[in-house]
């Protein structure tokens, strides 16, 4: 406990108290710096649900829970769109994928991702709205940075029930509750998000190319990724993300899972 209290106070860190709000614990800390802040938090771990450490800020409330860091709610300046220095692209997710789930539902006004100064260059996390432009500031120069979240979109497909390796024998036909129209519309819409990261798509074999223009081969790699039989190969994974979730209610008759995909 000693340490910790050192380092809390080599990060500039104050503890404000302890509050419990049901089975919610809340360790409750100030901190007049709010990159020292994310700092800090990022190098603890939360191992168990329902216990946040939240650093208090003059740039918002920041905390960490056991899916990691986030930003309670975006501060009100970052709703403008019209004073701005900079616009630039949102990057890479800096949160739990869930979050962009929240986000995209609107239960949550924000999740988090790397941002990369049109001025400076110099990156840091912030929060961003889903599918829409949010302003940020510069830690490093000030510059109005407003971040447009577009590059980033979240996909809710239907999966197949999965069958056992060892069922695989016996004629009983799987019960497919996803059109084949709308995951050829996903896996097409995998093949515009590697098509347009063309850092990864021009390092790409022909072989490569081909698979990622083909729907149906595509559509191969989410079923394994999703059901948890195989995962994606390298080249497609240093491209996109795809996560199989099941925190979400369950559709009766159906299995769901959740793919996500992102220009990495």
């Amino acid at each position: 406990m000693e340490s910790w209290k050192r380092k809390v106070a080599e990060f500039g860190l104050t503890v404000a108290g302890v509050e419990f709000n049901g089975n919610a614990t809340y360790l409750t800390l100030n901190s007049h710096d709010a990159e020292r802040a994310k700092e800090f938090l990022l190098s603890e771990s939360v191992d168990r649900k329902l216990y946040y450490i939240v650093a208090e800020t003059p740039d918002g409330v920041w905390g960490i829970d056991i899916e990691g860091l986030y930003l309670e709610n975006l501060r009100p300046w970052q709703l403008e769109t019209t004073s701005v220095d900079c616009r630039v692209p949102a990057g890479s997710i800096a949160g739990s994928p869930s979050s962009v789930q929240m986000a995209m539902r609107g239960s949550h006004n924000n999740f988090l991702v790397w941002v990369g100064c049109g001025r400076c260059s110099h990156r840091w996390i912030d929060g961003v709205r889903y599918q829409n432009k949010t302003l940020t500031r510069c830690p490093e120069c000030g510059a109005r940075n407003l971040v447009d979240s577009s590059n980033i979109q979240m996909y809710l497909v239907d999966e197949p029930r999965s069958v056992s390796p060892l069922s695989s024998g016996f004629s009983v036909k799987p019960d497919y509750s996803a059109t084949e129209e709308r995951r050829a519309q996903v896996a097409a819409r995998l093949a515009e998000l590697i098509d347009a990261n063309q850092q990864h798509f021009a390092g790409l074999t022909e072989e490569q190319k081909s698979l990622a223009s083909n729907w149906r081969q595509l559509d191969a790699i989410i079923s394994g990724a999703v059901t948890g039989w195989g995962s994606p190969p390298d080249w497609l994974a240093r491209v996109i993300e795809i996560e199989a979730r099941a925190d979400h209610p369950p559709v009766p008759g159906s299995d769901r899972a959740e793919l996500l995909a992102l220009v990495a």
